[in-house]
């Protein structure tokens, strides 16, 4: 069975890749996701993976260099979930910006019965606005 560590290695490796087939295979077929602003209910399928390839085009425009995974807080919750807290660290190279290093944190709940998958993950940043307001993009709403 996939341990914490190696499944978050797998995250993080999909997190600079953009492999649209990893990334789906680390979520239920049903997942939420929250932020400062709002929560949303995903369906893992075809628009996910698009959404994936369309993320890498705009990391990629604005110079992304890495995601680097530089902490984990891990608490089992009971026997089908584990909580676990992670620190993330991106940076881009992108003359434009006030800042090229980011720091993010995200919480990951993890359904433990069988194969490792997140069922809900909590955005504790607005990633975007701290992203604008360090002058990196100029998100426009879609």
């Amino acid at each position: 069975m996939n341990t914490i560590d190696d499944f978050f290695a797998k995250y993080e490796e999909g997190a600079n890749s953009f492999d649209p087939d990893l990334l789906a295979s680390q979520y239920t077929d049903c997942f939420m996701s929250a932020d400062p602003k709002s929560t949303f209910c995903i369906r893992n399928d075809t628009k996910l993976r698009e959404a994936a390839i369309e993320r890498e085009k705009l990391f990629h425009n604005l110079g992304f260099k890495f995601a680097k995974i530089i902490g984990k807080d891990v608490t089992r919750l009971d026997d089908n979930y584990t909580m676990v807290k992670v620190h993330w660290h991106l940076r881009f190279d992108n003359p434009s910006a006030k800042q090229s290093d980011f720091k993010f944190f995200n919480t990951y709940f993890l359904s433990t019965t069988g194969a490792l998958k997140v069922v809900f993950y909590i955005s504790h940043d607005d990633e975007q606005k701290v992203m604008k307001d360090a002058g990196l993009v100029p998100i426009q709403a879609k």
